[in-house]
């Protein structure tokens, strides 16, 4: 079971990549083909709606050229 706080710390996850996402100008499908990341999987992980792991942490900034640090400063945006 997810914990009320940790639903609010996927959102802001999924609303930093959707941020970064949308600069580059990056559909779903596209961000899929940049990664190892299923563009439904995608939708899922920027409504905050899956815990994704490390590894598709590393996928995600990769495909946004980003560091995965990166990602994780949403507290920031």
């Amino acid at each position: 079971m997810i914990r009320d706080s940790d639903k609010i710390t996927l959102k802001q996850l999924g609303g930093r990549i959707k941020v970064l996402r949308l600069a580059k100008k990056l559909t779903f499908r596209k961000m899929a083909l940049r990664c190892n990341v299923d563009f439904s999987d995608i939708q899922k992980i920027e409504s905050g709606k899956v815990n994704i792991t490390v590894i598709t942490l590393i996928e995600l900034a990769k495909a946004l050229e980003v560091e995965p640090m990166e990602l994780l400063n949403f507290n920031e945006s």
